[in-house]
């Protein structure tokens, strides 16, 4: 087991591990969108509600983290769509929030705002840290250790 985590640790580092883990807790609240109905997550999406219905928004959930999964396992430079992926809907959500608490659909809409905000900016400076490095895991290169 401990073997196991270690390759997938090699595998994926901090750049995959962001692109990964992001991706199975999108497709978690995904699937809870379309499962548990919440009222204020109702009323604070109306705007976006309006376009298309909650279950389809729980789709787009899932399937942005898909790509945010399928991405965490590419090499830097080959997964910036992944992070595009990983950042739609919260960046959708965001924005129906603050247009939720600017007309009034869900006044307390903007005590969520921030934590959609600090999502997104983790994941941008995750991406810019790492997004420099070539990444070669050992399981391409054969061998343990080396660059």
């Amino acid at each position: 087991m401990r073997s196991a985590l270690a390759r997938a640790w090699r595998h994926l580092g901090w750049r995959g591990l962001a692109l990964a883990g992001t991706g199975c807790c999108w497709t978690v609240y995904g699937v809870g969108l379309i499962v548990a109905t919440r009222a204020g997550v109702t009323a604070a999406t109306t705007p976006v509600t309006n376009v298309m219905c909650m279950e389809a928004w729980g789709g787009v959930w899932i399937g942005c983290g898909v790509l945010g999964l399928v991405a965490g396992a590419r090499r830097p430079g080959r997964d910036i769509w992944g992070f595009a992926a990983i950042t739609l809907p919260i960046a959708v959500w965001a924005l129906a929030y603050i247009a939720a608490a600017i007309t009034g659909d869900y006044q307390r809409a903007w005590a969520s705002v921030p934590l959609f905000a600090a999502v997104i900016l983790l994941l941008v400076i995750v991406a810019a840290i790492t997004g420099r490095r070539r990444r070669i895991c050992t399981c391409e290169r054969g061998a343990s250790g080396g660059q």
